[in-house]
């Protein structure tokens, strides 16, 4: 090649990236190839002796108009320029950078970059994912509030507002058999009370998972979500609990996540068998979720299991599904045992449920 000497003519044959060097027709405005690296032919799967001196329209017929109109600027400004963008015919998005050269001519390099477009286009969506989520927590946290104020509201403030009444009743009565009438229908409204605020508490923060651990809690959870369907559970317990105890923190969000996964089992699954198997390691805890359902549609995850992900891996964590349609499916939840120094979460923190 006349116009490089012989060291450049090395390093422009081994260079990995494609490289072709141009000349630009003043009178036509062609552009005619001179010459193209080794990596040239392998990329864009040519043979440098069927594409020199002709024009480039004639071997990319197809090509975006970029590619040319950067070797035409180049030439014409003789400064270096770059652009980047989707090669069809290529099928890569690549970056191309132009050096102005000598009479006329530029040298012309091809950077693929593809896999970092990729990269960008999964951490946009991930964003994207995330933004979602943050509103969708928004959301799920005020819903669980109105409910709580709600169910207060419905079901304790009415009985309250019956007690006091009674009470004024009895207040202003002479006659034993009617205060003692009266003294019964209380002691009937506080037994309903004091069920109503059990049941509140489990709700929202059940006693069973500080006094006794994790499996017990979740044995008593789906007690409360699937036996009133009609399905059938058990809870598996591996590794020794006693001695790898997680955080309560920990404890805390696999029991709420556990809950949306149940209570995701029931509305959609079908299924008539769940297993709970829970892992104690030396440093890490899984809890699984297996049904004998219909399984995932589409492999569609959904909101509600891109939301345990993502919180698992916020912590360090991992979250997994094995499912094929009709063969029910498996959700695998892992995390560390204890929670960085300098994490506190508390149990309201993860109060949401999955519509």
């Amino acid at each position: 090649m006349r116009m490089l000497n012989f060291s450049y003519k090395i390093l422009f044959d081994r260079v990995f990236d494609p490289i072709a060097i141009h000349k630009v027709e003043i009178e036509s405005n062609n552009i005619i190839f001179i010459d193209v690296n080794p990596a040239y032919e392998r990329v864009m799967k040519l043979s440098r002796d069927d594409i020199i001196g002709k024009k480039f329209s004639e071997v990319w017929p197809n090509a975006e108009s970029r590619w040319s109109q950067i070797i035409r600027e180049c030439v014409a400004k003789k400064k270096t320029l770059h652009c980047i963008g989707e090669s069809v015919d290529v099928n890569s998005y690549l970056e191309a950078i132009a050096f102005p050269m000598s009479q006329e001519m530029a040298a012309v390099i091809f950077l693929d970059r593809t896999k970092l477009k990729r990269s960008d286009n999964i951490i946009r969506k991930r964003q994207r994912q995330l933004r979602e989520l943050a509103a969708q927590l928004t959301i799920i946290e005020e819903s669980t509030r109105r409910e709580i104020a709600s169910y207060l509201h419905d079901r304790v403030g009415y009985d309250l507002i019956l007690q006091l009444k009674n009470l004024r009743e009895i207040d202003s009565l002479d006659d034993v058999k009617q205060i003692k009438s009266l003294v019964k229908n209380l002691i009937t409204s506080t037994e309903n009370i004091i069920s109503e605020n059990r049941s509140l508490i489990f709700e929202l923060s059940p006693p069973v998972l500080k006094e006794a651990g994790l499996n017990p809690a979740l044995d008593e959870l789906a007690k409360n979500i699937l036996a009133p369907q009609g399905i059938f559970w058990e809870v598996i317990s591996k590794g020794n609990p006693e001695i790898f105890r997680e955080d309560d923190s920990i404890s805390v969000i696999l029991y709420r996540m556990s809950r949306e996964l149940l209570i995701n089992i029931v509305k959609h699954s079908q299924a008539s068998q769940v297993n709970i198997i829970i892992n104690h390691k030396p440093e890490s805890i899984t809890v699984a979720i297996e049904d004998n359902g219909t399984g995932l549609v589409n492999n569609n995850k959904g909101f509600g299991l891109f939301s345990i992900q993502e919180r698992l891996l916020a912590l360090g964590g991992n979250f997994k599904i094995i499912s094929e349609p009709g063969k029910g499916l498996m959700a695998v939840m892992t995390c560390p045992l204890k929670l960085k120094n300098g994490e506190i979460l508390h149990d309201t923190d993860f109060i949401s449920r999955r519509s």
